[in-house]
């Protein structure tokens, strides 16, 4: 609600009640129409990604790299529902600021890029999918690789954590604690529930006791950072709840990507 109406709204007999949250909780379990819409989305935002990877080579911008992205993305009927955004770091190690792709940066070898690709397709649902890459075919440095580990015991954890009956704190905890062993903080929140707006309650972190149902859907992404600041690492997926555990939908390998990989066969 804009100030504009919320205070001529307030200004009358009406009494205005909170229910941001009430309505958060009732939206975030979806019917099997929505869950389709869902899964177009990250269908759409999968493919985002490869197309990254193929633009992908030292020398070129990241806006040049973002760019076919965005050109798929419109095409596939997300309009202006775009969200993209670039983590980028050399040596190895990427850095833990979001900034909008630069059309003057261009990429060196040994850089560390994550682009954070962040889509509502056609059915208006949002997800977010993303890897990072090592440019030039670089290894990762040896921050980024010890997050990496982190990131793939997460991935697993998320699997058996997301189910049905289990407190978002418990999920938190169970995601969390490669990360916290190896000594690092999370930054941004470890995940959130996510839909017709990007960002929506619940969220996955410490101390929210909401019970997780079948049919929710969560952005999950661990903000590692290491204890100096200036490295990071964090990667995307979008997360189903069902019966069974938590479904990764996109299907992408949990890695660091070298850019000489080819997309699986459909």
């Amino acid at each position: 609600m804009t100030v504009r109406d919320y205070q001529a709204l307030a200004a009358g007999e009406l009494e205005l009640v909170p229910y941001d949250v009430e309505f958060d909780l009732a939206r975030s379990v979806k019917s099997d129409k929505e869950l389709a819409s869902v899964r177009e989305s990250v269908r759409i935002n999968a493919e985002g990604f490869w197309i990254f990877l193929d633009a992908f080579a030292v020398g070129r911008s990241e806006a040049e790299l973002l760019g076919p992205c965005e050109d798929y993305f419109v095409d596939e009927g997300c309009g202006r529902q775009t969200m993209d955004m670039v983590l980028v770091g050399e040596n190895g190690e990427a850095e833990p600021e979001f900034r909008i792709a630069s059309r003057d940066r261009r990429i060196r070898e040994g850089d560390l890029v994550l682009p954070s690709l962040e889509i509502a397709g056609p059915g208006g649902h949002w997800v977010e999918v993303s890897r990072a890459i090592a440019a030039g075919g670089a290894a990762p440095g040896p921050e980024a690789r010890r997050m990496l580990e982190a990131y793939e015991e997460y991935y697993e954890a998320a699997r058996s954590a997301l189910h049905p009956g289990a407190s978002a704190h418990d999920v938190h905890r169970s995601v969390s604690n490669g990360f916290s062993d190896r000594g690092y903080e999370l930054g941004h929140v470890t995940g959130h529930s996510i839909g017709m707006t990007m960002i929506e309650f619940p969220k996955i972190g410490e101390g929210v006791e909401t019970e997780l149902a079948a049919n929710m859907v969560f952005s999950m992404h661990p903000h590692a950072i290491s204890v100096d600041g200036h490295a990071c690492l964090y990667m995307q997926d979008t997360w189903l709840v069902a019966e069974n555990g938590g479904e990764p939908l996109a299907g992408l390998p949990m890695r660091i990507f070298d850019g000489a990989e080819s997309r699986p066969d459909d």
